[in-house]
C-alpha cells in the first residue's frame, strides 16, 4: 500500500485521562490503574494515559488537570472521590469525571460565553404579576425572584427590597 492509498484512521470517541495517586491508593494503585482504565474503555471513551502524580508535587488534582486540559479530554476517571479529595466540582470546572468505585459521571459544569458557569441573571423576569389571591406560594417565589433580579442591578440598594409586605402595627 502506498501513501496515496492509506487512509487514515480517526477514532472520534471521547478521549479521558486517568487518576491515580501512590499516597491514596497505596499498595493497591496498580489495581487500581487496571480498573480505571477499564471502566473508561467500557464507557466508550479513547483511554490515553494514566496521570500518577509525583510525591512531591503538592496539589495532585491540579497536576491532573493541567494534563486534561492540555490534551482536551473529555473525562477523568478515578477510582473513587478520595481520589480527587471528595471534591467532584473542581475536576467538573475541566472536564467530566467517572469513577469506578461506586460507578458514576460528574458532568462537567456547563459554561456560558466569557467562561460564566451560571446564567446571566437578567434572563430573570424582573416583574411578575402574579395575585397573592391566586396562590401565595407561587406568589411568593416569585417575590424572591424579583428581588433577585433587582440585586443584579447596581442601581437598586439591597437594603431596601422586601419579599412581603410589611407588617403593619
Amino acid at each position: 500500500m502506498n501513501t496515496a492509498e492509506t487512509k487514515a484512521i480517526v477514532d472520534n470517541r471521547p478521549k479521558a485521562i486517568g487518576l491515580v495517586r501512590n499516597d491514596i491508593s497505596g499498595l493497591a494503585a496498580a489495581r487500581h490503574a487496571l480498573e480505571v482504565r477499564r471502566h473508561a474503555e467500557k464507557l466508550g471513551y479513547l483511554y490515553l494515559y494514566t496521570v500518577r502524580p509525583p510525591t512531591r508535587v503538592s496539589d495532585p488534582v491540579g497536576y491532573c488537570l493541567r494534563i486534561a486540559t492540555a490534551v482536551q479530554v473529555a473525562a477523568v476517571v478515578v477510582h473513587d472521590l478520595t481520589t480527587v479529595d471528595h471534591s467532584p466540582a473542581r475536576t467538573c470546572e475541566v472536564c467530566d469525571l467517572e469513577t469506578v468505585i461506586p460507578p458514576e459521571t460528574w458532568a462537567r459544569a456547563a459554561t456560558y460565553p466569557h467562561g460564566t458557569h451560571l446564567s446571566p441573571v437578567r434572563e430573570v423576569p424582573t416583574h411578575t404579576d402574579v395575585s397573592p389571591a391566586f396562590h401565595p406560594v407561587a406568589a411568593e417565589t416569585h417575590a424572591v425572584l424579583n428581588a433577585l433580579a433587582a440585586l443584579a442591578d447596581p442601581n437598586v440598594d439591597a437594603r431596601i427590597i422586601r419579599t412581603r409586605p410589611a407588617e403593619s402595627t
